[in-house]
């Protein structure tokens, strides 16, 4: 019987099981993926920024664990050799509705402890000469990163550190006993002292194979972002973000510079007609029911 079985092998159960190894030396443990690749969803599907965790509420979970994990996600790409450039991020007002925004936002920073500094409309522009702002604020420590370099990296240390990864299975019963948890595909069977589900699109859908009564389902959003031209990736050398709206659950149409040096632009947020669709018209016609058919859709909707 294994100590531990993981299913999901994206960064975030990639990174747990990891973690799980690194404090317990000897354990055993299987990662179950369902893709025949690692990473292949969100974690292979983002823009690949290291932040800092300025947005979050002083002494909240996610403040701390925002801030925690830059310092170790950094660790491990200087221990792995993984290439990132910490080339700092820039929130810019134009005005004064949004420096009040960007102001807030600085308590909030230094509350949590982290590194940022106002920049003046005149540092702004020597700074980013093609950006046009009245004031800013500078947080030198958010960066960038190719994931998908750092799941696979993940990956690696996890099979010398004793860990299994079992890619292509499609985990379709769990059976909890009152010592053990089954998990099976149509192929193989795992059996654990421990389950831990990192599913991401799939949870609402592990957690009832599981036999948990929730009472959530996945709505799937994509964000849609624009690649610039080769000729501006010098266009700017921070991340561009705006002063954020808290009237909108998202940080806004901002600049990425990302690690192989082009620049997006985006996001915009669209429904996804199929939770793991990341082509435009992508329609799984079960996503799309499941999410027409729940009630939490069209409180969204309507709200």
């Amino acid at each position: 019987m294994l100590d531990y079985c993981i299913v999901g092998g994206g960064i975030v159960g990639l990174a747990t099981a990891y973690a799980l190894l690194k404090d317990q030396p000897g354990a055993t443990l299987a990662l179950i993926e369902k893709e025949i690749e690692l990473s292949g969803h969100q974690t292979g599907h983002n823009s690949g920024v290291i932040h800092a965790g300025i947005y979050y509420a002083p002494g909240s979970l996610k403040a701390t664990l925002c801030k925690e994990g830059l310092r170790a996600t950094l660790q491990f790409c200087d221990q792995q050799e993984i290439p990132y450039h910490q080339c700092g991020k820039l929130i810019v007002a134009t005005n004064s509705v949004e420096e009040a925004r960007i102001d807030a936002l600085y308590e909030r920073a230094v509350s949590n402890g982290l590194n940022i500094s106002h920049v003046s409309g005149a540092q702004l522009k020597e700074l980013e000469p093609n950006v046009a702002g009245t004031r800013a604020l500078l947080s030198p420590d958010t960066g960038i990163v190719d994931y998908t370099v750092v799941a696979n990296k993940l990956a690696g240390v996890i099979h010398t550190m004793g860990g299994s990864i079992h890619t292509a299975e499609n985990i379709c019963h769990i059976d909890e006993q009152a010592d053990s948890v089954s998990v099976s595909s149509p192929a193989k069977t795992w059996t654990a002292k421990q389950l831990i589900v990192c599913g991401g699109l799939q949870a609402d859908r592990l957690a009832r194979l599981s036999g948990l009564d929730v009472d959530f389902r996945i709505v799937p959003f994509r964000g849609e972002y624009f690649q610039l031209p080769a000729s501006k990736n010098e266009i700017v050398r921070h991340l561009i973000y705006p002063a954020p709206d808290p009237s909108l659950p998202f940080l806004g149409v901002h600049l990425t510079r990302m690690i192989d040096g082009t620049v997006t632009v985006g996001p915009n947020a669209v429904l996804g007609l199929s939770r793991e669709g990341y082509a435009k018209w992508s329609v799984h016609l079960n996503d799309l029911t499941s999410c027409l058919t729940f009630d939490g859709f069209w409180k969204l909707v309507w709200s």
